[in-house]
């Protein structure tokens, strides 16, 4: 069995580890980051405004904005339970499907580039006295390429589907 303050500390370092990835990948705040990563490791089960406010050890209105703008951003929610009157915060259910809409749009923008990149590389092979072999080594990098991004593209698509298959699961 785990070590309590162990937990804590692998938590902690995990919300920071998190905090940056998604500070830099999402372009949000510090504490809006951190605030998404402590929600993540929360799962389903959510956690209150005053939890929220305890883990992350900074203050009511630093957090109370920051949740505002996450649940603009659509990337957190919240729901009540009856008889209860707090608020559990938890990542908006559709969070991670926009996500994967997302990557997959900007995957297909890549490979609409690299099929450009090749077309002009063929009219400008029409004139060159390149081998046939030449010129496949020429295009090479940009033929893998669009083999990957279409791997790529089809292995989230796939993901989405499960991942929406798996939300409806936990719907009914």
């Amino acid at each position: 069995m785990a070590d309590p303050l162990e937990l804590i500390k692998i938590k902690k370092q995990l919300i920071e580890e998190m905090g940056v990835y998604f500070e830099s990948q999402d372009v949000l705040s510090p504490l809006s980051s951190r605030i998404f990563a402590f929600l993540a490791l929360t799962g389903n089960s959510g956690a209150t405004f005053d939890e929220i406010v305890e883990e992350l050890e900074v203050s009511k209105s630093s957090v109370s904005t920051n949740l505002q703008l996450l649940q603009t951003m659509g990337r957190v929610g919240y729901y009540t339970k009856s008889g209860d009157r707090k608020r559990y915060f938890k990542i908006a259910e559709d969070n991670m499907v926009n996500r994967l809409d997302d990557k997959v749009a900007s995957w297909e923008r890549e490979k609409v580039l690299h099929l450009k990149v090749l077309e002009y590389k063929a009219l400008q092979f029409e004139n060159s006295k390149l081998t046939k072999e030449e010129q496949q080594r020429e295009m090479g990098f940009s033929t893998h390429y669009i083999e990957f991004l279409e791997s790529m593209i089809e292995n989230l698509k796939k993901l989405k589907n499960n991942l929406l298959i798996t939300i409806n699961q936990e719907q009914k």
